[in-house]
């Protein structure tokens, strides 16, 4: 037997890919084809679509080029080709994709930075290009259209890019003048690519166009630098979601943040220009006759515009100037750019791109024309983009230049070139045929032909090794991720991709490392205006953090305000009982009454709700566990093939819900599983795998979905996912036949049918299964009363999985883990594509525009009216308005029959815009809906648009979202803050955590239902959630008295978080520690009784919410560690600690350790520091026998037993009680120390 050329893990892949690209040198015609590169232009023709990947990397390191660049005909194009070019890449991350943006030519507020940042950050590095300091290979994609677009000069970039090392001498002020010169957005926080952030003598900023920091994720790496007065005193990397440094850095570069960047003098310079032009146009517009309401609104642009210029304001609005800011001598596209690294230039099938080019071209400047014609841009506007034959004249005179194409043809090339043809072949599909695999590879090795193969995954590297060695053959595995492969004659070789052997269609997206989520900390967005909730006076409307003196000690307090203008100043010791008011809709509550017992009889309506509640959960989780479920297999190696057929990579997150739920089904116990996730996070493949498990142990399987659509679309995706696997599957629906339907229910009941979905069909009393052993419920909320109690009455011992789209908070889940078992799908899809946003004005043409441009594309439009009485009079004006669309309207108000048969209508492509409103289909994938348009956007939340602009950008297409309020309208404080939020929206920064916060929210009302949704309303989530624990502990300890007394009670009833401490404390320990109480049960509470500055001043933490969160993280500090974590991180972000804030720091940590001793007040006494034991608690000496035992406070210290109330006394102060907390604080620390030595 033939021993098999195999490559595994162990082995280096870009070796192997450097090896597989010299084969090309084999072939004549490549090597005649490497020779005249240089000379005059070389023209390749017959090439198979991979195979031109391989050519351009074949050619780019047999010339040992450090720079390559590809012209594709459009960004379809340029993603695909980039994606087969990193499969054969030693570097993944050295292949780019230079995107066109689209320009704003007309008003409007905001639009997405994020292609424009990706743009600037490539500009950087080619700019870094072969430098010490730089990469030192590159190959950039360019996407046609943007070869007209106007871009910043090299020298610009250079010269806006800002060098932070030990020479830069300026400052934190001049870093932040330099910043903000480059584009940068100044705030008090840096979250997003394109911010900074100053305090003090620290600089944090984040800068555009790297790769780490995907745009909008929340994650990413900051730098933080440190001056000492002018100069550089550290430099670190920091993370952005915990705000923490990371690591030293000697140096970094910034690069700009805009792509237009005026300085103070060019500023003023184009405001002129743009006045006198406005001048001149009027006039020429008012001799011409145009219609004043046009010459009207082209005025107010143009003075809108030049006001904005003079301000050096940055707004999207600039580029309708850019043949003004860009002189001839400064006219720069992306080619003239590239010109300077020669490199080495491919152009992908010319004739495509000239026709793509003129298309573009054509379009831009009718568009611009259109607008200009209502006043809505200039006309001079046309000249802001390059002439469609511009990048042949700069291409022609390119030193090394290929042209690739399938086919030789005229005009299909480059002039004056030399003409190859390189014959290659896509290859055939071997999927499911192994036969036809290992005799074809066998007949090549027989003529010594190579054959490689693309394969990432180990389990299918050991399954195709298995199957070589079975058969004899040799073949090639190369450990990298490409899709198709080729065949390639002339040079005896053929490469399979994975579709060509495992049929996988999609690619799958690289496993991401899995950060932990943080916890969203409200208090960092309160703003002055926002309810708050407290836990003993009420609701209350937070105005604004005050500085006040008593008995000449200065401290902070919280202002609240409450009914009848009574005001409660709260000081920041009592921070734990306050929270931001959070409910299930955006309406505000009404404030409590201070001294009222209003509030009081609120809070226990809603604990005797809770705890009724609290007791049928605990008491149903107790009923579900006596009962003995069907115990399933272990994984077998079909579950194992069936997994492995999923076209993506699995996420961290999918993986352990997948685990958690073989685990379920595995054990004896009954599952009763909650999976949570947004649309799109992978849901519908962990209920297949439960589906495909269940089926394999023999027995059947139900899903049942809400809507008639959504069964359907399960239906077909499974169908496709069972592929060629022995499962039978029918769909019970209304869309279901009569006779499709008696052969389903037949084949249930007699167990020739494996697994049903479907509607409530499925709960009709005509259907009964031969063996059910799993259903599947998705978004039961959604069912209606009489279905759910239909629900409740399916067998007991039957496993159940219930999927829900609507996120739950993180705390909810941990009140409710051990009685619900609930998995969490966090991590988004990594190739969901960013949707382009527009927030502006409503503008009739622009949005006809938009919507014009996506139906031209052969797209669909979601057309958001949230008025239900006046949404057919909007649909029939939009047919007025685009005759030739189909249009269709949906509202919440329709019955379920007509509204399911208008949204599959959609679905199947047979509507074009669908008039709607916020109903809008959660569950159902929409792929060629790209475009939404929301007007009045004013009256809708953050958390509302975030889930509505999610409804599109779900394909490779670029997805558009118009955000639109009404115009020339006076808003109350109320819209106007909502406003300013949705103009943040295109940075999703703080704010989009707060929505995230806000749908979470919404998310707990529905999973607890009608009844708590009230509940959780009245007194906010945060008191709520508490309320829900508290009582959900103290029925289970009431259940676990109840066992220990003999009474028949489930012995699985688990101990959830917190829980252990609760238990420890009716028996007086934990962890060797008495837990102090005083007598009527209330926890000990610790006073520190000594007058000093303990607070955060403004100049230290300028930002009040920030400095509320400081408060509270202080206040949480309970032993060194956290002491010593938080100093750290103060220092980190803010710099040196002033005296005030190390005090409050010092007090937190020696009242905590006080109180974890027993004590229950500290105070001075002379020279002498006292604390007292709590009243009527047992003296313990377990810390008098530490501090005995420590040579420097054996004699420091006395304990005094005897009087009413024991106390402790610490001498030495050194005549001041300003030393107090940092003695007390050595002497805890060092008791501490002393305590872990006898741990070990």
């Amino acid at each position: 037997m033939k021993q098999m050329a195999v490559t595994d893990f162990n082995h280096e892949p870009e070796v192997l890919i450097q090896k597989l690209l010299e084969h090309a040198n084999s072939d004549e015609k490549y090597r005649q084809v490497l020779s005249q590169i240089g000379e005059k232009p070389v023209n390749i023709s017959g090439l198979a679509d991979v195979q031109k990947a391989y050519i351009i990397q074949a050619l780019s390191q047999s010339l040992h080029t450090p720079f390559t660049a590809v012209v594709m005909p459009d960004i379809v194009a340029a993603r695909h080709m980039a994606d087969q070019l990193r499969a054969l890449s030693s570097d993944a991350s050295d292949v780019l994709v230079w995107r066109s943006r689209d320009y704003a030519w007309t008003m409007m507020e905001a639009s997405s930075l994020d292609i424009e940042q990706s743009r600037l950050g490539i500009l950087h590095r080619l700019n870094r290009l072969g430098k010490e300091d730089g990469d030192q290979r590159l190959t950039l994609v360019i996407a046609g259209q943007s070869l007209l677009q106007l871009i910043p000069p090299s020298a610009t970039i250079e010269r806006l890019t800002t060098v932070i090392d030990d020479s830069f001498t300026e400052g934190p002020e001049g870093l932040a003048a330099r910043l903000t010169e480059a584009g940068y957005e100044r705030v008090m926080k840096a979250e997003v690519p394109g911010q900074f952030a100053r305090r003090g003598d620290i600089v944090d900023v984040i800068p555009v166009g790297l790769p780490e920091n995907q745009f909008g994720s929340g994650k990413g790496i900051g730098y933080r630098t440190s001056f000492f007065d002018t100069d550089v005193d550290l430099i670190r990397k920091y993370d952005i979601a915990t705000q923490r440094s990371i690591e030293n850095i000697i140096a970094v570069r910034i690069p700009p943040a805009r792509e237009v960047n005026l300085t103070e003098e060019e500023a003023s310079s184009l405001s002129e220009r743009i006045r006198k032009y406005h001048s001149k146009t009027e006039l020429e517009m008012k001799q011409n006759r145009v219609p004043t309401k046009t010459v009207r609104r082209f005025r107010q642009l143009c003075e809108q515009d030049a006001d904005a210029v003079s301000a050096r304001a940055r707004f999207p609005g600039l580029d309708r100037w850019l043949n003004w800011i860009y002189s001839n001598d400064q006219r720069t596209t992306i080619l003239d750019y590239i010109k300077d690294f020669s490199p080495l230039l491919f152009v992908d099938e010319p004739a495509r791109l000239r026709e793509r080019l003129d298309g573009y071209a054509a379009e831009t400047i009718g568009q611009i024309r259109s607008e200009a014609e209502r006043g809505q841009t200039l006309p001079d506007a046309v000249q802001n983009i390059e002439k469609s034959t511009r990048p042949f004249i700069t291409i022609g005179r390119w030193e090394r230049v290929v042209s690739l194409a399938a086919i030789a043809s005229s005009g299909n090339g480059l002039p004056g070139g030399t003409t190859h043809s390189i014959q290659g072949r896509d290859t055939e599909s071997f999927r499911g045929r192994e036969t036809l695999l290992t005799a074809t590879i066998a007949k090549r090795n027989e003529v010594a032909a190579k054959t490689a193969i693309a394969v990432v995954s180990e389990e299918r590297q050991k399954k195709l090794l298995d199957l070589f060695r079975e058969n004899g053959v040799t073949a090639t595995l190369i450990p990298t991720d490409l899709e198709r492969g080729f065949e390639y004659p002339g040079c005896g070789l053929l490469v399979l991709g994975r579709q060509d052997i495992f049929g996988t269609g999609r690619r799958r997206s690289r496993r991401r490392r899995k950060s932990n989520t943080q916890m969203i900390d409200l208090f960092s967005d309160l703003t002055p205006g926002d309810r708050v909730v407290h836990e003993v006076y009420g609701i209350g409307r937070y105005d604004g953090l005050v500085n006040l003196e008593n008995d000449g000690y200065k401290k902070d307090y919280l202002k609240i305000s409450y009914a009848g203008d009574d005001v409660l100043y709260l000081p920041m010791k009592a921070l734990d009982l306050l929270q931001k008011y959070i409910g299930t809709s955006s309406r505000k509550p009404k404030l409590s009454r201070l001294g009222g017992n209003e509030w009081e009889r609120l809070k226990e309506r809603a604990r005797t709700s809770i705890r009724k509640l609290a007791t049928d959960l605990v008491a149903l989780y107790a009923k579900r566990s006596r009962i003995k479920g069907y115990v399933f297999g272990e994984t077998t190696p079909w579950e194992r093939a069936f997994a492995d057929s999923f076209p993506f990579e699995e996420t961290a997150d999918q993986l352990q819900a997948i685990k958690e739920i073989e685990q379920d089904m595995e054990s004896p116990k009954v599952m009763d599983r909650l999976l949570c996730g947004d649309v799109g996070f992978g849901k519908t493949e962990v209920a297949f795998r439960a589906i495909f498990k269940c089926v394999m142990n023999g027995k059947q399987a139900a899903m049942i979905a809400p809507t008639t659509v959504l069964a359907s679309q399960h239906y077909e995706t499974f169908k496709q996912r069972i592929g060629d696997f022995p499962v039978r599957v029918g769909l019970l629906s209304r869309f279901t036949s009569p006779a499709e339907t008696k052969t389903i229910v037949g084949g249930l009941k007699r167990g020739s049918v494996d697994v049903v979905i479907g509607t409530h069909r499925i709960l009709s009393k005509d259907v009964t299964f031969s063996d059910l052993g799993l259903l599947i419920i998705d978004e039961e909320q959604r069912f209606g009363v009489d279905h759910k109690e239909k629900l409740k009455n399916i067998n007991p011992s039957v496993d159940v999985l219930t999927l829900s789209a609507t996120p739950i908070p993180r705390t909810l889940h941990m009140s409710l883990s051990g009685i619900r078992d609930i998995s969490i799908l966090e991590e988004p899809p990594q190739d969901r594509r960013a949707v382009q946003t527009y927030v502006m004005e409503y503008d009739e043409e622009i949005i006809l525009g938009g919507i014009q441009r996506e139906l031209e594309r052969e797209g669909q439009v979601f057309y958001l009216f949230n008025d239900t009485r006046k949404i057919y009079d909007k649909a029939e004006k939009l047919r007025e308005q685009l005759p030739m669309a189909r249009i269709m309207e949906v509202h919440g108000k329709m019955n379920e029959t007509q509204l399911e048969a208008v949204i599959d209508s959609f679905i199947k492509g047979e509507i074009d815009i669908l008039v709607c409103t916020t109903i809008i289909e959660s569950g159902i994938d929409m792929p060629n809906v790209n475009t939404i348009i929301v007007e009045k956007a004013d009256k809708m939340g953050l958390a509302q648009l975030y889930q509505l602009r999610g409804r599109v950008g779900r394909s490779t297409r670029q997805a558009y979202a118009y955000i639109t309020y009404q115009k020339d309208k006076v808003l109350n404080e109320d819209a106007e803050k909502r406003l300013v939020a949705i103009r943040n929206y295109t940075q999703l920064g703080a704010g989009f955590q707060i929505a995230l916060k806000d749908l979470e929210v919404r998310g707990a009302g529905n999973l607890l239902g009608g009844e708590q949704h009230g509940q959780l309303d009245a007194v906010g989530y945060d008191l709520y959630n508490r309320m829900l624990d508290e009582e959900i502990q103290r029925v289970k300890r009431i259940e676990k008295r109840k066992s220990s007394d003999g009474e028949e009670v489930t012995e699985d009833v688990p101990l959830i978080a917190g829980e252990l401490d609760e238990v420890a404390e009716q028996d007086g320990q934990l962890d060797g520690r008495k837990i102090y109480g005083t007598p009527d049960g209330k926890p000990l509470e610790t006073i520190f009784d000594v007058h000093l500055d303990a607070y955060i001043s403004a100049d230290y933490i300028p930002d009040d919410g920030e400095r509320i969160d400081i408060y509270r993280r202080i206040a949480m500090i309970r032993n060194a560690f956290d002491y010593h974590d938080t100093i750290d991180e103060l220092t980190d972000r803010y710099g040196d600690l002033p005296i005030a804030v190390q005090t409050l720091a010092d007090v937190a940590y020696v009242k905590a350790q006080a109180n974890r001793w027993g004590y229950d007040r500290v105070f001075s006494r002379g020279n002498n520091a006292v604390l007292t034991l709590g009243r009527q608690l047992p003296e313990d000496m377990e810390l008098i026998a530490i501090l005995m035992s420590l040579p420097d406070y054996r004699d420091k210290t006395i304990f005094h037993a005897t009087g009413k109330q024991p106390y402790l006394e610490v001498r030495g102060l050194g005549g001041s009680e300003r030393k107090l907390p940092q003695t007390l604080c050595r002497m805890f620390m060092a008791v501490e120390k002393e305590e872990k030595k006898s741990q070990h």
